[in-house]
């Protein structure tokens, strides 16, 4: 497979013979994992661009469309190894400070770094910032599923990438000889970072479509008034 062509896959990644992470809604359902926050289905992926851990995006490499393989992973090509220094003391006071009661097994983050409390002792909080399966061999089945090919499809496929929680379908894509002109709903107008997810949308669709320009419109209804008849 070509490095840097759109592809859709899909996967089930397993540890110690245990499901953690699918693209399968009703396995996820069958194996108690299940996530409402999380949007499953096919998942679209840039072959070899580090979108995915270093393990299933060297065997993309290697995979054609309609594919599947099941792969052992060791730590060093998935969440990598354990890292102690990774592992922090926090005082306490932090936490209070932020009206935040720490206990074992909570999720916290601490300037953009995500963890997790391993122990409480007195004033001091332990913290692993290590990914939970930092450490270990991990088994995924992966199939690729199809290549993204056509223009527009290639359009609204970067949009989801870079917009997750956006239903592409509600994306008008209007592409002429050398421009993208994009017309954006008014439930992305105000997503944090707008500007800059529109930036690197564009510089995507410039390097992969034969088009000099990208222009983006956003888009306001008029609120209906409570009570006004139509």
């Amino acid at each position: 497979m070509e490095k840097g062509k759109l592809v859709k896959i899909t996967y089930n990644g397993y540890v110690n013979g245990k499901l953690f992470d699918t693209t399968d809604e009703e396995l996820a359902k069958k194996e108690g994992i299940y996530n409402p926050m999380m949007v499953y289905g096919p998942v679209t992926v840039s072959v070899g661009s580090g979108m995915l851990v270093p393990g299933l995006d060297e065997a993309l490499l290697e995979m054609e469309v309609g594919e599947e393989r099941e792969l052992e992973l060791p730590p060093e090509k998935a969440f990598g190894k354990r890292d102690p220094s990774k592992v922090k003391i926090v005082s306490i006071k932090e936490f209070k400070k932020h009206k935040i009661n720490p206990v074992v097994g909570m999720p916290i983050t601490i300037d953009g770094n995500v963890g997790k409390v391993a122990s409480v002792n007195g004033g001091r909080v332990l913290v692993d910032f290590n990914h939970e399966l930092a450490g270990k061999p991990v088994k995924y089945v992966l199939k690729v599923e199809e290549a993204v090919e056509e223009p527009e499809e290639i359009v609204k496929e970067l949009i989801k990438l870079y917009m997750p929680r956006l239903n592409k379908d509600d994306v008008k894509i209007k592409l002429t000889k050398n421009t993208a002109t994009i017309n954006i709903p008014e439930s992305a107008v105000f997503m944090n970072n707008l500007q800059m997810i529109k930036m690197a949308v564009a510089n995507e669709i410039i390097k992969r479509l034969d088009v000099e320009k990208v222009s983006f419109v956003d888009t306001f209804l008029k609120k209906k008034e409570e009570g006004k008849k139509e």
